[in-house]
């Protein structure tokens, strides 16, 4: 029986879990979406006890056969997304995920107040996403929750723990997304620390993103269906990962994410931070020894496949009841619908500013718009101005990597969003780029292949990729719609520069009316 490796992703809209051998075939795949609550205007919060439940419904529809095979798991996650825990491992608080927007008052309490030299050396702009804002504010507004506080954990390492039954600790791509790090020394930045007010004794322990850190309890193997005694590998949060299950560990590769947040990331051998602020640079996973063998610098746009889920949730319930008939998803319909618009949607132009947006703007205020509705415009051209929106947002953050001079070849292409061959077709048109679709490329696969790493089976991230990762679909751009959506892009830009400030006021106005009762519960695929 081959031996096979699983990796764990807790995504910003669900878990998923992938089983691979050690050739890189996927032996099973699945995955849960669990809910995103948004108690107030701008807030977002997670129950980490739904992680916990979505991964065990997932490991029990596991078969046993198939579960006797697996030698080493290691779990990544979503970054930034604090859990706040007791002395016992009680969970104090809500987990607030990345797509919180509750802190901009600390985020400018903050820039004002953190060393800038101590600021440069996390190589990151400070912004709402980050997870030290979200801890001001807890401390501000929760003080009794931050008084209880006796570890912080980012999302994949209460999950782990909950797995090997111990450990207070993180991995440096994580402990990177707490603006809370130093990336030159790797260790937690005292200056930070004391300009924040930040206890560094409730922070968790930094080791090694490839190192073995324990093996699945008995009462974790009870809980959550596992084989007792497999080994875990400590993990990185998934942006980190996302590079070994597209392949892009080596300098100049690129890939480009379309999931719940769409990301346009390039590797590089040293970390490349802008000095804008317009992007977030990261660690690869580390060695066993603590060393970085690679960084990568990126954008994201906040709403991509959120966007076309949204739309999906309150305009395509007809998709959504005639997907199951005709053995498809709901996607897969609204993407045919999309493909009866033509390129440009008629002049229909969508900014996926839902959530406000990331890069290159890292706006919180901005707001979502179709513009140029008229009333010859049917729900086909609403779908694919959709995809058409987030391929822009995501060209518009692609100056930035010229500025740092990081040449873009050509991309490969991850995340639920890369399935649909319109959107692929779309994106590879709008950046005028070759892009090559990968096998199971997501952070549960590259999981999978940093526990390969952990456990010594490839001798690097290199090594993993290399064995693992297949190229599955080629995407060549069109030469004469890269320049028709040229002219549309430069449109979209317009929008966006004309509409800004009235973006901020409408976000002012709607801060300023009165409340809904109703406590909506939103689900988001990751």
């Amino acid at each position: 029986m081959d031996e096979a490796l699983l990796g764990i992703d807790i995504g910003t809209g669900g878990c998923k879990a992938t089983l691979i051998t050690l050739e890189g075939e996927i032996i099973f795949t699945a995955s849960r979406e669990y809910p995103t609550h948004y108690p107030e205007p701008g807030w977002a919060e997670q129950d980490p006890g739904d992680w916990l439940k979505a991964l065990t419904e997932i490991c029990r529809g596991m078969s046993d056969r198939v579960k006797r095979r697996i030698i080493g798991i290691c779990i990544d996650g979503q970054p930034h997304t604090p859990v706040f825990l007791d002395e016992r491992g009680e969970v104090l608080h809500p987990a607030i995920p990345w797509t919180d927007r509750r802190s901009s008052a600390q985020v400018e309490y903050l820039r004002r107040r953190l060393p800038e030299v101590d600021a440069k050396r996390t190589f990151n702009s400070l912004n709402t996403a980050f997870t030290l804002p979200q801890l001001l504010w807890v401390k501000e507004y929760k003080p009794e929750v931050w008084r209880r506080t006796y570890r912080l954990l980012i999302a994949k390492d209460y999950v782990r723990q909950r797995i090997i039954g111990e450990g207070w600790f993180t991995d440096p791509s994580d402990a990177l997304g707490t603006y809370l790090f130093d990336g030159e020394a790797f260790e937690w930045s005292e200056g930070i620390c004391a300009a924040a007010g930040i206890e560094v004794e409730k922070l968790p322990e930094v080791k090694p993103s490839s190192l073995i850190v324990g093996e699945v309890t008995r009462e974790a193997s009870k809980r959550f269906d596992l084989p007792e005694g497999v080994p875990v590998v400590n993990g990185a949060h998934d942006p980190s990962v996302e590079n070994l299950a597209a392949g892009t560990v080596k300098p100049g590769d690129a890939f480009v994410k379309l999931a719940t947040a769409g990301v346009i990331s390039v590797t590089t051998r040293e970390p490349t931070p802008d000095p804008k602020g317009r992007t977030v640079t990261y660690c690869l996973p580390t060695t066993k020894d603590g060393r970085a063998d690679g960084w990568f610098t990126k954008t994201a746009t906040f709403s991509c496949g959120s966007s076309y889920r949204w739309f999906r949730d309150l305009f395509c319930q007809r998709e959504v009841e005639e997907a199951e008939r005709y053995g498809k998803t709901a996607f897969q319909l609204m993407d045919m619908l999309a493909e009866e618009a033509p390129p440009c949607s008629e002049g229909l132009v969508f900014h996926p500013y839902l959530i406000g947006e990331g890069s290159p703007y890292w706006d919180p205020q901005l707001k979502g718009s179709f513009f140029g509705a008229t009333l010859s415009h049917q729900r086909s051209h609403f779908c694919r101005s959709i995809l058409e929106g987030v391929a822009f947002s995501i060209r518009d953050s692609t100056s930035i990597f010229q500025e740092l001079n990081l040449k873009i070849r050509e991309i490969r292409l991850i995340g639920g969003g890369s399935a649909s061959r319109t959107w692929r077709e779309i994106l590879c048109n709008v950046l005028g780029l070759k892009g090559l679709r990968t096998l199971g490329g997501d952070s549960s696969f590259g999981s999978a292949i940093l526990a390969g790493v952990g456990l010594s089976i490839y001798r690097s991230i290199e090594e993993g990729a290399a064995r693992c990762v297949k190229i599955i679909d080629e995407t060549h751009p069109d030469p004469e719609l890269h320049v028709l959506y040229g002219e549309l892009f430069k449109i979209y830009k317009e929008l966006h520069d004309a509409t800004a400030s009235i973006s901020h006021k409408l976000d002012e106005l709607a801060r300023s009316l009165p409340r809904r009762q109703d406590k909506r519960c939103v689900e988001s695929g990751g």
